[in-house]
């Protein structure tokens, strides 16, 4: 700690007599001034070294990354998994949060009645199911890490662990499963028109502010406090950067 006492002594053997009628001539004052522009700046350093410094990390085993300063890792957002007793079951092998498990299988039958079969995909990934999906396929197509990113998220960085997403399909033509030829089918076009009646939106849209790309299989769910909570930063980014393209039908 510094004390004034301690820088005295020595100042006194350059400058004695100058430098003790300058300490007594500033108003009491002069030290809180100088207290609170010393905090500012220390505040702002530890706040620089904590978006910039080595805790930016991104805490991915087996991947070297630094994260952005909103937390994302090649455009991705980090988010936590859902615990197991927070799921419940929608399919065989497929689980949901429970209001977003209630919010799908209502929007299925929505969409039976117009005709339309409604196939769920993929619901619920554990960050271990994510890790594999993520490094192993990576290495099989030899993938850059940057490359990867752009079609699947990180361990820790997919929406799916939250147990809020969902990918679709269109039961009539199952082979524009994960495919951008979904934009195609009837089932798409449904969602477009329905699926916000049911609190889900299209994660990725055309030209996404995050990079990555078009996914129109891929809808998270928005109908609760937790959820809008867990993906306010994406919605955040969108509202800022305006550069996504959530489109509509305007037919069949």
């Amino acid at each position: 700690m510094h004390h004034e006492h301690d820088d005295i002594p020595l100042a006194r053997r350059s400058h004695p007599h100058s430098l003790q009628a300058r300490v007594d001539k500033r108003p009491k004052w002069f030290g809180l001034i100088l207290l609170s522009l010393i905090s500012c700046i220390a505040g702002a350093l530890l706040y620089l070294a904590s978006i910039r410094g080595p805790a930016a990390r991104a805490p991915v085993p087996g991947f070297e990354g630094r994260l952005s300063q909103d937390g994302r890792l090649l455009g991705h957002f980090p988010y936590p998994e859902a615990k197991q007793n927070q799921l419940v079951s929608v399919s065989p092998g497929l689980s949901l949060r429970a209001d977003a498990a209630k919010g799908f299988l209502a929007m299925q039958r929505a969409a039976a009645e117009d005709g339309i079969d409604l196939r769920l995909l993929s619901a619920f990934r554990s960050i271990e199911l994510q890790r594999q999906l993520f490094f192993d396929v990576k290495a099989e197509r030899n993938q850059t890490s940057l490359d990867r990113a752009k079609v699947s998220a990180p361990p820790g960085f997919s929406e799916h662990s939250t147990g809020y997403a969902i990918d679709l399909g269109d039961g009539e033509r199952p082979q524009t499963n994960l495919s951008p030829s979904f934009i195609h089918t009837r089932a798409y076009r449904w969602l477009l028109n329905n699926a916000a009646r049911y609190q889900f939106t299209l994660s990725f849209p055309k030209s996404n502010p995050q990079g990555v790309a078009f996914e129109p299989w891929h809808w998270r769910f928005e109908g609760s406090t937790d959820s809008l909570r867990l993906f306010e930063p994406a919605q955040r980014l969108h509202r800022e950067k305006g550069t996504g393209s959530f489109p509509r039908a305007t037919g069949g």
